[in-house]
C-alpha cells in the first residue's frame, strides 16, 4: 500500500512539474518552448482598446527584458522607446492552423504603454513584429486594435471632430508566408486635403541619360535618380487616380537590361520593373506591392518624360 501511495505521489509530482509554467524573472533557464507556452491562449475574435492598454497588469505576467530578448528583437520596441527599456507583460496568445503563433507584448513604462503582436513561425523562429494599440493622451480620439478569426490584424482611430462630425481611420493587415504583415485594407472617411506631393529623392543627381521626372500629372509621376553605382537606380512613384486608387514607393532599382530596372528587396514581396523606351517609362507590378498602395489598383502605367529646363547660357 505504501509503495501505490509513493508511486501516486510521485506521479503528481511528475505532472505538476511538468505543468507548471517556467518563471520569465530571469532566474531559470528558458526555451522558446517555455517562452511561448508562458502565454495564455486568447479566444477569438480579440480586441483591445487604448483605455484598457494602460491598466496594471499583475507581476505573474512580467518577462524580464533579458528574457525577451533571447526570442524577440529589440526593434519590436526600439522606435517607440529609444534606449529607456520598459516593463514587458505577456497578454495572451494565438494560433494558425499553419503552426504559426501571435504572442501579443504589452510594453509598459509611467508615461507610455504599447501592445505589439510578434509572430513566430511553425519552426518557433520570431519573423516579425507590428504595434497593435497604444495609450493615447488625446481625449477626441480613441484608437484600438483587433484580431479575427482568421488572424486578420485590425487598427483603427476614431476622432471627434468640432461640430459633431466622427471621422474614422481603419487598416487591415495579413500576415504573408515572406514574414511580413500585408496592408490588405484602408478605410477613412475623413475629408480629403489636397496637397502637394514632396519628392524625396528630387535634389539627387540625375546624370544617368535615362534619369528624370516621367510625368502625368503633378500626381501622378516617377523620378530617376543616379544610384550608388552604375548598376543601379534611386526611383519614386507617386500615384493618385482617385476613388481609394493611390499609392507611392521609394527605393533602390537595378538594371538588368539596359533599358530595364527591377525593384526587388529581401524580406519584401513586392517586385516592381521600371522600362524605359522612347522616353517614356512604364511601370510593372510582377509581385504584390500592396504595403505601398491601395487595394484598388496597382502600379501601373506609362510616364512621359519631362523635357529638362534649359541651361542658363
Amino acid at each position: 500500500m505504501k509503495k501505490l501511495l509513493l508511486c501516486g505521489i510521485a506521479v503528481l509530482l511528475i505532472v505538476s512539474c511538468k505543468s507548471r509554467k517556467k518563471s520569465m524573472a530571469g532566474d531559470e533557464v528558458v526555451t522558446v518552448d517555455d517562452f511561448i507556452e508562458f502565454f495564455q491562449e486568447l479566444t477569438l475574435p480579440y480586441s483591445i482598446a487604448d483605455t484598457q492598454i494602460n491598466r496594471k497588469l499583475p507581476d505573474s505576467l512580467l518577462i524580464d527584458h533579458k528574457v525577451l530578448g533571447q526570442f524577440i528583437p529589440d526593434s519590436m520596441y526600439k522606435k517607440d522607446y529609444g534606449n529607456t527599456i520598459p516593463k514587458f507583460y505577456a497578454l495572451g496568445k494565438m494560433s494558425d492552423e499553419k503552426k504559426k503563433t501571435f504572442l501579443l507584448v504589452k510594453a509598459a513604462t509611467q508615461e507610455k504603454q504599447l501592445a505589439y503582436i510578434a509572430v513566430f513561425d511553425k519552426e518557433k523562429v520570431f519573423t516579425v513584429s507590428m504595434p497593435l494599440v497604444g495609450n493615447n493622451p488625446d481625449r477626441k480620439k480613441s484608437l484600438r486594435g483587433s484580431v479575427n478569426k482568421r488572424l486578420t490584424v485590425t487598427t483603427s482611430e476614431t476622432t471627434n471632430a468640432p461640430g459633431g462630425d466622427r471621422y474614422y481611420k481603419l487598416n487591415e493587415y495579413m500576415y504573408n508566408d515572406a514574414g511580413g504583415f500585408l496592408l490588405i485594407k484602408i478605410e477613412s472617411n475623413e475629408p480629403i486635403v489636397p496637397k502637394e506631393v514632396y519628392n524625396p529623392i528630387d535634389t539627387l543627381s540625375q546624370t544617368h541619360k535615362l534619369a528624370g521626372d516621367y510625368i502625368k500629372d503633378k500626381k501622378n509621376f516617377v523620378s530617376v535618380r543616379d544610384g550608388i553605382n552604375d548598376k543601379k537606380i534611386h526611383f519614386f512613384v507617386h500615384f493618385d487616380r482617385g476613388e481609394d486608387c493611390a499609392g507611392e514607393i521609394k527605393g533602390e532599382a537595378t538594371w538588368i537590361k539596359p533599358n530595364v530596372a527591377l525593384f526587388r528587396q529581401a524580406g519584401n514581396a513586392c517586385v516592381l520593373e521600371l522600362r524605359f523606351q522612347n522616353n517614356n517609362v512604364t511601370l510593372h507590378e510582377e509581385q504584390a506591392c500592396g504595403n505601398y498602395r491601395g487595394i484598388k489598383c496597382e502600379f501601373s502605367g506609362s510616364f512621359a518624360k519631362k523635357k529638362a529646363a534649359a541651361k542658363p547660357k
